[in-house]
Parts: structure tokens; C-alpha cells; sequence
């Protein structure tokens, strides 16, 4: 364990042991790099067997350092964690349930590519008890997931999706993504239609993110290809806003659909700043007041090197993260509790003074207040980095 982490470890213990965590791992391989791709990910697969071996290890050093602490929501994101062997997925599910009390878990999700899924592996990992799924779709355009790199066609990603269903996950999710170059609105219509047809239970629209440097990025710089302007953009987020309720998708974040019951309980959590155990190279924890990134460096982490990311939140930075993070969700943030919150923090002048921008924005039809819970409207989702930026 790294040093400043031992030296915290009493307080990571106690912060682990006053409620449930989610538990994230990651596993970082992939078959092919999507043209748009900045995560820490590899195609080196002869990785893969010292990174999942050191992953495993982990789950049980971390287990064992938190004194066995509750685990509600189990993830694991990729990469591609559907590259894992059925050997190696039960290995890591049964650290999982070795070093951690799992009894309270209420969903245990899995990232797959279309493409890289068979049944007898989704079998598999049903019966080791994951629940949940999420399909990497992006599209249902051959022509746009060539485009992307994505190694699935669309066949394969509606195939994906059945033998999900077949293999007995009631839930599952897929991605879309939308700001393609030579995407249309009516393609991004018929793509969601399609996937809701399926019978997903949870939907997440995705902006395509090209702020760091990846194939794609080249491409437009060069001038060979062109992003969709943000009108264009915003008249998709728009329409959709209005067709996914009509499938019964209704928004619950501003990038999540779900059908009754199906909202990620995992991820939600990152809104509602719940505590967080993060494993595997570039994963993020967040326990108490400190926070901390694992090294990106696939071969370092694998070996145990490479240095983590460590951040202590001060009170100010602390209070300003319910509304950076809470008005993502659609019903908002409880602003008399943040007040009550920022009063014992001896931080009421500033609370008071995102609330008056905040009832401002609402004048322009950004924000909505029902009594003293506040949300962003349909359209303060669309402008919500600009609104969120007063808290950073």
C-alpha cells in the first residue's frame, strides 16, 4: 500500500466502516483503440495476466486493510472486462466476495463489448451473481462504428444484446453516442428506437469527448472530418429529451435514461458522493475526506510502481462537490440540507451565494425550485457545464 494511504489507513477504515461502498475494478485491455479513446487501456493482452493476478491481490490486501467493510455495488469497467477469461472472472468474483462483506449488495454490474461476448461466458458470469450489464453499443451504424474503430458491426451489438437476455440478465444497459462526424438526428432517433425495442432498462447518452489527443481528434485537426456543431448537437440532446420518455426511458442524470427500476445504483452514487473503493490502474477512490487515483501506467501498476493521485478536500471544496455533482440528477439537490450542512461548516456566506445565482438562473428558465429542493431544467441541461462551473 502506498505510504500516505498506510498513514491514513485508521481513517480510510472508519470512513469504510460507517456505511456500504461500492467497489469499482478495472480491467484496463482491449482488442483494438477506439479512434476516440483517452482511457488508460491496452491492446498488449500479454498484460493480462499479471495485471488480473495483481487485481486480485488487491481485492483481498484491500479487504483486509478496511477490516472486511460492506460492499452494496460491485462494478467492473474496462477496457473490455468481457476479455477476461471465464478463469479469471471467477477468480476475481470470489476475491471480491473472500474480502468483502457482500451481504447488503443490491447490484453487481459488468462492462462488455458487442463482439467479444459469447453465451457460455455470459452464462458464466450470471452464475458467479452479476446481475447487471452494460453493452458498449455507441451505434447502430456500421459505417459510424467503423469511424469510431469500434470492432463490433450493429448486428453484433443487437446479437450482444439478446443472448444477454438469453443468458438471464434482466437488466442491461447500452451506450449511445452522439456528436459523430456525419451523424444525423434522425440516425440517433432510429439507433435509440431500435435499442429500446430490445428491451433495455437503461439507456446512457454519451457526447462524443475529444479533449484529449486520439486518433479521431487528428483526423479533424487535419481538416478531414468535421464535428458536428454544437446547434446540431443540442437539437439532438433535445429531441431525445422528448422521444426516450416515449419508450419509456425516462431521464434520471443528464446523460441516463432508465425504465422504473432500472437507474445504476453504482454510479449514482459518484452523484450522491457516497464512499467509493476504486482497484486497477487509473480507478479513483473516495473515502471520507480523501481521494486518490491510481496510476495510469498499465505495465507500473501491474508491477506495483508508479506514483497515485492523493487529494484531501477542504470543507469549501467538499460542499461545493453536492451541488457540482447533485444537479446532474434530475430531481436535484436539497438546498435546506446543504445550507443546515454549510452553517456547521462555517461556509454560509458562500452557500448563500450559489443559491442567489442559482434562484437567479431561475428568471431565465435554467433552474427550477420546488420549496427548497433545486434542478436544472430541460434546458439548464443542455448549458449544465456552464451552470456547474460556479462550483469548481
Amino acid at each position: 500500500m502506498n505510504p500516505e494511504l498506510l498513514r491514513r489507513l485508521p481513517a480510510l477504515r472508519q470512513a469504510a466502516q460507517a456505511g456500504s461502498l461500492g467497489l469499482y475494478l478495472h480491467v484496463p485491455f482491449c482488442v483494438d483503440r477506439c479512434t476516440y479513446c483517452s482511457f488508460a487501456t491496452t491492446r498488449d493482452r500479454s498484460l493480462q495476466p499479471a495485471t488480473t493476478t495483481r487485481l486480485t491481490a488487491e481485492v483481498d490486501a484491500w479487504g483486509e486493510a478496511l477490516a472486511r467493510p460492506a460492499v452494496d455495488t460491485l462494478y467492473l469497467g474496462g477496457g473490455t472486462p468481457s476479455l477476461l477469461s471465464a478463469t479469471e472472472l471467477e477468480g476475481l468474483t470470489r476475491a471480491a466476495r473472500r474480502a468483502f462483506d457482500l451481504t447488503p449488495l443490491v447490484e453487481a454490474t459488468l462492462e462488455a463489448n458487442p463482439g467479444t461476448v459469447d453465451l457460455a461466458w455470459l452464462q458464466r458470469a450470471r452464475h458467479l451473481g452479476w446481475d447487471r450489464i452494460s453493452l458498449g453499443v455507441q451505434a447502430l451504424d456500421d459505417g459510424l462504428l467503423a469511424r469510431l474503430g469500434r470492432i463490433h458491426g450493429a448486428a453484433q451489438a443487437l446479437e450482444s444484446l439478446r443472448l444477454a437476455e438469453q443468458a438471464g440478465f434482466r437488466r442491461r444497459s447500452a451506450d449511445l453516442m452522439v456528436g459523430i462526424p456525419g451523424q444525423t438526428l434522425s440516425r440517433v432517433l432510429a439507433d435509440a428506437r431500435t435499442l429500446a425495442d430490445t428491451g433495455i432498462d437503461h439507456l446512457s447518452v454519451y457526447l462524443l469527448d475529444l479533449d484529449k489527443a486520439c486518433p479521431l481528434r487528428a483526423e479533424i485537426d487535419a481538416g478531414r472530418l468535421a464535428l458536428p456543431s454544437e446547434d446540431e448537437v443540442a437539437d439532438v440532446f433535445e429531441a431525445l429529451q422528448v422521444e426516450l420518455p416515449r419508450l419509456g426511458l425516462a431521464p434520471y442524470e443528464i446523460s441516463n435514461y432508465a425504465r422504473p427500476g432500472g437507474a445504476s445504483v453504482h454510479n449514482t452514487r459518484y452523484w450522491e458522493r457516497r464512499p467509493y473503493l476504486g482497484l486497477g490502474p487509473s480507478a479513483a477512490s473516495q473515502l471520507g475526506a480523501c481521494r486518490w487515483t491510481e496510476t495510469s501506467v498499465i505495465p507500473a501498476w501491474a508491477e506495483g510502481r508508479g506514483e497515485l493521485d492523493l487529494q484531501e478536500l477542504d470543507a469549501a471544496e467538499a460542499l461545493a462537490e453536492i451541488p457540482l455533482l447533485g444537479l446532474r440528477l434530475h430531481r436535484g439537490v436539497d438546498w435546506a440540507a446543504l445550507r443546515t450542512q454549510a452553517e456547521v461548516l462555517n461556509l454560509r456566506p458562500l452557500a448563500e451565494a450559489w443559491e442567489s445565482r442559482l434562484r437567479a438562473l431561475a428568471t431565465e428558465g435554467l433552474t427550477v425550485w420546488e420549496g427548497d429542493q433545486v434542478h436544472l431544467s430541460p434546458r439548464g441541461m443542455l448549458l449544465s457545464n456552464g451552470i456547474l462551473g460556479m462550483f469548481v
